[in-house]
């Protein structure tokens, strides 16, 4: 059954990313023309998308629950079951965000990344597994899932990062999409925060020791450094002046260096690094 709500969502999400990506580009086309205004139906053809990101929302819920259920564990022990979390987190956020925002293109930013996703998690056996031992632990469902909400938040950011640089980056709303991008980031970087402490914590429990280098561990922090510097200056050195001016292009650069550094902390280190985590693939 859970395959069925996969496929479901699946094709909801592609289904919404073709409609935003119509809505996106008859409304540049109608701007170019010089038409601001919006008429009712291409309202209507924006409200349809947003319907499916919550039809899509509510199918891979389904689909989450229905595995927990099937496999009699909770689906967080290996890649395409995290990568289905990160999936649900993207979509938590864009819920979040739209409650603030209303610009053209976060839409087709949350189905493009959410269909992204899901695409990934086809490239790997999808088929339930019998729990490891090392995995039987109450940590696991906190641990992962704060890791791959987190995960879902940069994403949202990387996404955001490239509107700004291609579409916003010299209009007046360009200054809504770089505030929406930092705060996500920061999201982002409370909940890898506790994902990493509640890490520290399992692996006591399971290694006898709270950190050991091990390469997950090691990128893990890498990672949280590189936001972390980030979201540092923005508060200190953020403020007035050049520094605030200069805000926008280091907010991109780092939502997509940190989005990168989150790439090879979630696949680099499952493939090309030996490490304790790689059961996690």
């Amino acid at each position: 059954m859970h395959e069925t709500f996969w496929q479901i969502a699946f094709g909801i999400f592609l289904g919404g990313l073709v409609l935003a990506a119509g809505h996106a580009i008859i409304t540049t086309a109608r701007r170019r023309a010089g038409r601001e205004d919006s008429p009712t139906w291409l309202s209507g053809l924006r409200w349809l998308v947003n319907l499916a990101l919550v039809a899509g929302f509510a199918a891979l819920s389904a689909f989450i629950v229905t595995r927990w259920v099937e496999s009699g564990y909770p689906p967080f022990s290996n890649m395409p079951e995290s990568l289905t979390w990160m999936a649900w987190g993207l979509c938590l956020v864009y819920f979040v965000s739209r409650g603030f925002v209303h610009f053209p293109g976060l839409e087709a930013a949350a189905c493009l990344g959410v269909a992204a996703i899901l695409a990934a998690t086809s490239l790997f056996d999808m088929a339930p597994r019998a729990l490891m031992p090392a995995l039987r632990s109450k940590w696991l469902v906190f641990h992962v899932l704060t890791c791959m909400v987190a995960y879902g938040a940069f994403f949202a950011a990387f996404l955001l990062a490239l509107l700004w640089l291609l579409i916003w980056r010299k209009r007046e709303a360009g200054s809504v999409v770089d505030a929406l991008s930092y705060q996500t980031m920061a999201f982002g970087f409370l909940l890898l925060t506790v994902g990493i402490v509640s890490g520290a914590i399992w692996a006591r429990q399971a290694w006898g020791r709270y950190w050991g280098w091990d390469p997950k561990e090691t990128w893990s922090l890498i990672t949280w450094f590189v936001y972390g510097i980030y979201l540092h200056y923005r508060l200190v050195k953020g403020g007035k002046g050049a520094a605030a001016e200069r805000l926008p292009m280091l907010n991109s650069i780092f939502a997509i260096l940190g989005f990168g550094a989150t790439l090879f902390t979630y696949f680099g280190v499952n493939f090309l690094l030996p490490s304790l985590h790689s059961y996690a693939g």
